[in-house]
């Protein structure tokens, strides 16, 4: 091994100078395998964000906004035993750096479609999924859509306890980004009526759409209850205020944020698309809508609202859920008895 005292040395890596749920991802199961006695290396990522998170731990962080500059930062972090990827530009520049290198990599496929959105990206994908050694699939929904043979290893997120006391605070977290549905949840805010009683909406999170969805807000009469607050690092705060999360997205892959929902016993309001199916649904059904469905969002909303009593239990089968199926330990563990069956068998 590379590492001290024959310690593992892993890089994780992302080609990427933002900070969403790929790089949040990252910030959580680096410092688990530190505590898994595991050297740890970060590439890319929001240089800002990331340092704050991971430097505690004290895990190096190199910032990489470029495939070319990923492809550098790996070789200047030599000796490595293995690389972990994260979306196509990473697995590109591990794998054309694996000549000098001969450090093996795996990636965790975050999105349910095959590899290589963009032309350049499907000219990149065969050679890519020769050179890789393991793909995890961070959700059965995930792993159904990859078209690749692949390790069903579920994310997780550190358990909390944040407090039961909610206010009357709906939080809708997401990229401000077509396929992630947030106008649907703007809709359904406004047919809930909830703003009248006293309810308001928070939108965390930025993108493309940032503009055009507060001028919805603002056609829809609901400007003056609904805030869009930006890109928060962390959700804790947000959570210990709100009442109920909302989580439109048609299909959502994993949806980092709604199991970080989950372990803060906030209960639920999501679309019965993607991975919601499988982390919310396997608490219960009865307050997800169909995908894209606004009067149903709405309808969902309103009642749950309207019912402290169930919003408390529906929250604690969810914290439980999340405990059970869904922890940062159990993923941790699992990452790190891949790592060590593959070098072994290197």
């Amino acid at each position: 091994m590379s590492g001290g005292r024959g310690q593992l040395r892993v890089a994780h890596v992302v080609r990427s100078d933002s900070f969403a749920g790929v790089e949040r991802y990252i910030t959580y199961v680096a410092p688990g395998l530190a505590r898994h006695g595991i050297d740890v290396v970060v590439i890319g990522g929001d240089d800002e964000p990331m340092s704050e998170a991971l430097g505690p731990a004290g895990i190096r962080h190199h910032p990489a906004a470029t495939t070319l500059e990923t492809a550098r930062r790996i070789l200047q972090c030599r000796p490595l035993d293995l690389l972990h990827t994260h979306m196509v530009a990473a697995e590109l520049a591990a794998m054309v750096t694996q000549p000098v290198t001969r450090t093996p990599f795996i990636t965790t496929r975050h999105f349910a479609a095959r590899r290589g959105s963009s032309p350049a990206g499907r000219l990149v994908a065969a050679p890519i999924a020769r050179a890789v050694r393991r793909e995890i699939a961070v959700s059965r929904f995930v792993a159904d859509a990859i078209g690749r043979p692949s390790v069903l290893l579920p994310s997780g997120v550190p358990c909390r306890s944040l407090g039961t006391e909610r206010g009357r605070v709906v939080v809708m977290a997401q990229r401000l980004e077509a396929e992630k549905g947030v106008a649907v949840g703007i809709q359904a805010w406004a047919a809930s009526g909830l703003a009248a009683s006293g309810w308001s909406l928070v939108v965390v999170g930025d993108g493309t759409l940032a503009g055009e969805l507060r001028a919805l807000a603002q056609r829809l009469g609901v400007r003056g209850s609904v805030e869009f607050v930006g890109r928060r690092a962390s959700l804790d705060e947000l959570f210990s205020a709100a009442g109920i999360f909302l989580a439109p997205t048609p299909a959502e892959a994993f949806g980092l944020s709604v199991v970080e929902a989950m372990a803060a016993g906030l209960p639920v309001v999501a679309s019965a698309g993607g991975a919601h199916l499988e982390t919310v649904g396997a608490c219960s059904t009865a307050w997800l809508f169909p995908p894209g469905d606004a009067a149903a969002c709405a309808d969902r909303l309103r009642r749950l609202a309207a019912d402290g009593s169930e919003r408390t239990r529906y929250g604690a089968g969810l914290q439980a859920v999340q405990r059970r199926h869904f922890s940062l330990g159990d993923h941790v563990e699992g990452l790190a008895s891949l790592y060590r069956e593959l070098l072994a068998v290197r």
